[in-house]
């Protein structure tokens, strides 16, 4: 077995995720864990006294044996993991309150690719606007600007894709479906 200096992996990786998040739209790659990006993601983000969700066919245990995260619903998780983009779950995600804007949820999706709806993107850690393909559906842009419409409340997204590329969309980032 390959060894894995997962200290430096997760330094270099948790770079990229902040990367990406603070500049909306701009595509940061990751380095896997075990060929896995949602391995790699979660390494970096989950520890134990965080929450998860995760909704798909990959074996998140070794993550869940290293960093001893508690298992939650899609409802009340701090991070929610899936292998498909789904509506659903953006919809439930906690969004956080005035008083702990910070108890919401952070959703990673799998995704083949960026393709899919074109969007403009503003706000900050943007240049003016940014011209974005985000792989989601109207509807599910329509629930994520719902989701985030009263700052400080919101969610952050983050889409993975094959090539194990990172796309973020931070509450406080504007879209225009073009």
């Amino acid at each position: 077995m390959k060894h894995t200096d997962l200290e430096k992996l997760n330094r270099k990786n948790f770079r990229a995720i902040m990367s990406a998040l603070s500049m909306p739209g701009v595509v940061k790659k990751i380095s896997p864990l075990y060929n896995s990006g949602f391995l790699a993601l979660s390494s970096v983000l989950l520890y134990n006294e965080v929450t998860y969700f995760y909704s798909g066919d990959e074996n998140l245990s070794l993550v869940s044996d290293i960093c001893n995260p508690k298992k939650q619903t899609a409802k009340m998780a701090d991070y929610v993991f899936s292998d498909q983009i789904n509506n659903d779950l953006l919809s439930i995600a906690k969004r956080g309150t005035f008083i702990n804007p910070e108890f919401s949820a952070t959703l990673i999706f799998a995704c083949k690719n960026f393709s899919g709806t074109s969007a403009l993107l503003s706000g900050p850690g943007i240049d003016s606007e940014k011209r974005v393909s985000l792989p989601c559906d109207i509807e599910f842009i329509s629930i994520l600007k719902e989701k985030n419409s009263n700052y400080p409340l919101g969610v952050e997204i983050f889409f993975l894709n094959q090539k194990n590329e990172l796309l973020a969309l931070s509450r406080t980032t504007k879209i225009k479906v073009s």
